[in-house]
């Protein structure tokens, strides 16, 4: 054992620890702003709620975070990270075990017997000097795998949260629809009525009757699918907070006035408002850390054990004998047939993965919100000139109908003009919708948070978890 203890002695000077590769801050590798913006110079959050004020979406986001089961789901998946996490730190420091033993032994010698017994107490200490910081790399891995279960959670609550104002959207994009709708029901009874006074006073004739009465079943015909998009979408939304579909009712919402972002942040504060690049540059150190791991695991590992234990033929004699072990042992890897390596390499292999996954998210992550901005540019382009078109359709409508009813214009004029004026109407509240759903989702593209309160993230700075904690 003295052998044993001067190799041990000899070996920990030597010692030291696996260095890791040590990604670099991959904020440099982002653009310096987005296509068309300058960079940031106000230090005001971009937030959720700027765009949709609406208090009671407001209230049913926060319910969203307690009730979803997605989200429970997700929160128990960071308790088994943390689980690993606590593992994995528990290997750092020695165990320790204790026992209780009793033995009764019967001897027969030339037809005599005797018999005996023999009570013990003992304790078992057990430890794995670090010394090449294995322990330590799997205890980070599993400290930085915790924390990116942490941003995942985030990240899934952020996509849920896109979900369900995106659903909000199109329940009251189809309220606002079946409104309009039932406004030009009444405008083309009102027509109907003109033709059918027309054709009493001889002016007229039945095929205009018969068209106009045609163009108002034409519009009846579009309520039962706006109707059956509401109950679906409020059926969406109940089981998102929860609840059983069927059993929410959703009350009438001012739209969401979709206006330009008044600032836009730089690509490289995506890091650290989006939780989804957060936790791939979590997973890319945890990686970066197994590898290490790996890699001491290829050398002698040291254990060293305390045996005590107190024996004594009955609990009155426990302590009148005594043994105390102590072992030490070096155990260094031979032959295993390349097991080991291939490890380390399965090891450095995931570890490029994750680095490639991480520069594809960054890519991801800019062009999601280059699509959303240059999205946002046509459709509010595209609403601001198609507000000019309905004013130019409606006084043709009115125009049209002053024509018919002094006899100087055919009705198929006054119809053209009625079945375009209400196309535009209807293709409004689309594009309306379509723009709110896409400012949806380049918010989500930006990570931002529901209100100033909640927009404090914690970013990668480096922290283990102990720290943070």
């Amino acid at each position: 054992m003295k052998y044993m203890l001067f190799l041990c002695c000899f070996l920990l000077p030597a010692c030291s620890l696996i260095s890791t590769q040590g990604y670099g801050d991959p904020d440099t590798r982002f653009p310096d702003r987005f296509s068309g913006s300058t960079p940031a110079s106000s230090t005001r959050k971009i937030t959720w709620k700027q765009s949709f004020p609406d208090k009671d979406l407001e209230n049913d986001i926060r319910k969203l975070t307690h009730d979803n089961f997605e989200i429970s789901a997700a929160r128990a998946w960071v308790e088994q990270a943390a689980a690993e996490y606590g593992i994995s730190r528990s290997a750092l420091f020695p165990s320790l075990e204790a026992g209780a033993d009793f033995e009764r032994s019967r001897v027969s010698q030339n037809l005599k017997s005797s018999t005996g017994s023999m009570i013990s107490f003992g304790s078992l200490l057990n430890w794995e000097p670090d010394i090449w910081g294995r322990l330590r790399a799997k205890k980070e891995a599993a400290d930085l795998t915790l924390a990116a279960r942490k941003e995942t959670v985030k990240e899934i609550v952020l996509n849920l949260q896109t979900l369900l104002v995106e659903t909000w959207v199109a329940h009251h994009g189809a309220r606002r629809l079946e409104k309009v709708l039932m406004d030009l029901q009444t405008t083309n009874l009102d027509f109907l009525n003109l033709t059918e006074l027309r054709l009493l006073q001889g002016y007229g004739n039945s095929l205009d009757v018969l068209r106009q009465r045609g163009r108002l079943k034409a519009v009846k015909r579009e309520l039962p699918s706006v109707i059956s998009q509401q109950i679906r979408t409020a059926n969406a939304y109940a089981v998102l907070l929860g609840h059983m579909p069927g059993h929410t009712r959703m009350t009438p919402a001012p739209w969401a006035d979709i206006a330009p972002l008044p600032v836009l942040p730089t690509p490289a504060s995506l890091l650290n408002s989006r939780p989804d690049l957060r936790a791939a540059f979590l997973f890319l150190r945890a990686a970066d850390q197994r590898v290490a791991a790996a890699v001491a695991d290829r050398l002698p590992k040291i254990a060293i054990g305390l045996d005590y234990s107190l024996t004594g033929a009955a609990l009155s004699g426990i302590g009148d004998s005594s043994i105390l072990t102590f072992t030490s042992g070096l155990l260094a890897p031979v032959f295993d047939a390349g097991k080991r390596m291939a490890a380390v390499s399965r090891r450095r292999a995931q570890a490029r993965e994750a680095l490639a996954g991480m520069e594809q998210a960054m890519l991801n992550a800019v062009q999601e919100v280059e699509n959303g901005l240059s999205r946002e540019s046509a459709l509010l382009e595209e609403l601001a000139l198609l507000e000019g078109e309905i004013k130019t359709a409606k006084k043709t409508v009115e125009t049209a109908r002053v024509q018919y009813v002094k006899g100087r214009e055919d009705y198929l004029i006054v119809l053209d003009a009625l079945e375009k004026f209400q196309t535009l109407l209807q293709l409004e509240i689309t594009l309306e919708q379509e723009a709110a759903l896409n400012r949806a989702r380049l918010l989500k593209a930006l990570g931002a948070s529901w209100d100033v309160s909640t927009a404090a993230e914690p970013g990668t700075d480096g922290r283990t978890t102990d720290e943070i904690h």
